[in-house]
């Protein structure tokens, strides 16, 4: 036996654990699905710095109203330059969404906003800070190399496609970030007894009870939002439900109900509270828990019956995370998907299937897969 057999063979179970968590982070995978975050966060970050923008254009800065300079160290530029770096700021986001020179505009867009962010402690909000934390990865991985202005140009050149591929590890690091906003947000409010026993819900309602008045709500959900027991137990099923989105999305058994209530849970946020743009960055996020793999899924259909080429035509347009694989079936054949692992679904439990799988259709039809599908009717004999 060599040296090295012998090594392997009395390997400690650590270092087994260490060399499958660094094949896991080195994994290359596909990554699709931060190129279309990357689509996504542009618009966000725009919608971030424009009052900030919007305030330069009316000659205030943060420094004409109270601030507190996160350290004393941190550089402040002159006014003209600060307005100015705001201007690169949203020139960079849209050159991120588009993924014209993306790896720089990234940069940019990642380094305008974290800069603006730290310049003052009023700045400072979580939901900030999860934008930070989003640019950074997308700022280190090449989410350029599809959906972009860099591929088309690049193809229309001539020149070969870059590998679509990238080690795995920011990915997984950001899917850690995403559930640990879940994460911590459940455990703080499940041992703040004000959070968990419903006062703090019940006093943000009574607050804002004129606009609740005001707003198309019937008088009994009115009534109801600003009564003290209901929100005994609301707030509780909002921490449970924030610690069941953490942990849900690490299983793929529970991952599709976790992201469907992940998109009711941030919609409520964003109607009953003031979070500035966390909501659309939650929401958008969701992409990165797909199975970072393409063109697994081969649907065949007949390109003559009229429903199928509708459903195929749908996908054409909105499987953003390349998830499909279209195939012409003969003529009278029946709509059928083979998933990844080689299962196969006909019929309207295929539409379905595929219709779940696509981000924008997703959240409408998830709760479908719960109806079963009807059992055919066998032929009468004779």
């Amino acid at each position: 036996m060599t040296a090295t057999a012998t090594a392997t063979a009395v390997a400690p179970p650590s270092a087994k654990l260490l060399d499958r968590v660094d094949e896991l982070l080195g994994r290359r995978v596909s990554m699709r699905a931060l190129a279309l975050l990357r689509v996504m966060a542009g618009p966000i970050a725009l919608v971030h710095l424009w009052p900030f923008v919007s305030d330069a254009l009316g000659g205030r800065i943060y420094r004409d109203a109270f601030y507190e300079p996160y350290a004393a160290w941190y550089p402040e530029l002159p006014r003209s330059l600060y307005i100015g770096l705001l201007g690169l700021g949203v020139v960079a986001a849209v050159a991120m969404s588009l993924g014209l020179w993306t790896r720089v505009a990234t940069a940019a867009t990642f380094g305008v906003v974290t800069y603006n962010l730290f310049l003052s402690t009023t700045n400072l909000h979580a939901n900030r800070a999860y934008l930070v934390i989003v640019l950074a990865a997308l700022a280190i991985v090449p989410c350029g190399r599809e959906l972009s202005l860099d591929a088309w140009l690049r193809d229309r050149r001539g020149l070969p496609a870059l590998d679509l591929r990238s080690p795995a590890w920011p990915l997984w690091l950001l899917r850690f970030e995403a559930s640990v906003v879940y994460g911590a947000s459940g455990l703080s409010k499940l041992v703040d007894g004000d959070w968990f026993g419903g006062t703090v819900t019940w006093h943000r309602m009574v607050q804002v009870r004129d606009q609740l008045e005001a707003s198309p709500l019937p008088s009994w959900a009115v009534s109801l939002l600003v009564d003290r027991s209901f929100h005994t137990y609301a707030a509780k099923v909002i921490v449970l439900t924030e610690l069941f989105i953490a942990l849900g999305l690490w299983w793929r058994a529970t991952r599709y109900a976790a992201v469907w209530v992940a998109v009711v849970f941030h919609v409520a946020i964003q109607l009953s509270a003031s979070v500035q743009v966390f909501s659309y960055l939650a929401i958008a996020a969701l992409v990165i828990w797909a199975v970072p793999s393409t063109r697994d899924r081969v649907l065949r259909y007949d390109p003559a019956a009229p429903r199928h080429r509708r459903l195929a035509e749908a996908v054409e347009a909105l499987d953003w995370l390349a998830r499909f694989r279209l195939e012409e079936g003969g003529r009278g054949s029946p709509l059928t998907l083979t998933d990844r692992d080689g299962r196969e679904s006909s019929g309207r439990a295929a539409a379905v299937r595929v219709l779940s799988r696509l981000p924008l259709t997703a959240w409408f039809t998830l709760p479908l897969l719960l109806v079963p599908a009807p059992r055919p009717v066998p032929p009468r004999a004779g």
